[in-house]
């Protein structure tokens, strides 16, 4: 008889007795997870201690309706509300014969433009979401249910905000493929993609095209500096605070103090108060390209 089992107090998956890899430490053993070796111990500590309090709490929320104390709970409950979330199954444990998890929350919303769809969903309190990460584990989530979602989403919630971030998904035979190395105790290495010619002969043009651009940019910039210079000089000494005619109009601006924080020296003097202030930004993806040559 094949029997699954979590022990909560030691966090194991066991089947038919055997324990079984965890997705997060499959992830962490082939390299596709996020490398917080250079963060602080304590501060890891911590984060995980609020991450574990407000998945509770949405938990709880997602079985009572009671939306808890957290601001990442209330905001939740908000987004659930305005995607029409529904048919909710939260913290299912799924599993295979290597390897087993438990996803966070399976459902149906329905999109902007009115479709119901099924959505597999993890939730994240970290400040940086890391989407190659997430559409890993939730690839591996699906895998391991059997089953295949229309969307996999990140509940991204920090504070008071929250942003469900689609994420693509990774090819089923390439999770199928870390289950093998992981069963014959090999090191899972990604397929090296490969850009199509066109597409990076249309990137090179572009890219060439913002250099020179940047470069006249630059010219003009100290053209028009050493001209505004001139302009300044002129009309300080001219005593002149304003002149225009009908192509322009030139305006002295009198010098002024600008006041700013040191945040480096707030942050020695009172760390408590420098946390406090902080405020977090989600960046959205971007390239860096370097031309050669």
């Amino acid at each position: 008889m094949n029997e699954f089992q979590f022990d909560k107090n030691t966090h194991v998956y066991t089947f038919n007795g055997y324990p079984l890899i965890s997705v997060t430490q499959l992830m962490k053993k082939h390299g596709l997870s996020p490398d917080y070796s250079a963060v602080d111990p304590e501060v890891l500590f911590a984060a995980a201690e609020r991450g574990t309090l407000i998945h509770r709490e949405i938990e709880e929320y997602l079985k009572t309706g009671e939306p808890g104390f957290t601001e990442e709970c209330a905001a939740f409950a908000d987004m659930a509300e305005d995607m029409h979330l529904s048919k909710i199954e939260s913290e299912v444990m799924v599993h295979n014969d290597i390897v087993a998890g438990t996803v966070d929350i399976m459902c149906t919303g329905i999109t902007k433009d009115a479709r119901t769809v099924s959505i597999l969903g993890d939730f994240k309190t970290t400040t940086q979401l890391y989407i190659d990460a997430v559409r890993w584990q939730l690839s591996i989530y699906e895998a391991l249910t059997g089953r295949e979602f229309d969307e996999l989403y990140a509940f991204h919630l920090v504070g008071s905000k929250a942003k469900a971030v689609q994420v693509g998904r990774v090819p089923r035979e390439e999770v199928e493929r870390l289950f093998e190395c992981e069963r014959t105790g090999q090191v899972y290495i990604p397929p090296k993609a490969v850009i199509p010619g066109d597409l990076m002969e249309r990137a090179m043009a572009a890219e060439i095209a913002i250099k020179q651009a940047e470069a006249a940019k630059k010219s003009a910039d100290e053209q028009a500096k050493a001209i505004r210079g001139e302009l300044m000089a002129f009309m300080e000494r001219e005593g002149i605070k304003s002149f225009e005619n009908d192509a322009m109009k030139i305006t002295y601006i009198e010098p002024t103090t600008r006041v700013t924080v040191d945040t480096k020296k707030l942050k020695e003097f009172d760390r408590r108060a420098y946390d406090e202030c902080q405020r977090s930004t989600i960046i959205p993806a971007s390239l860096r390209i370097t031309i050669r040559g």
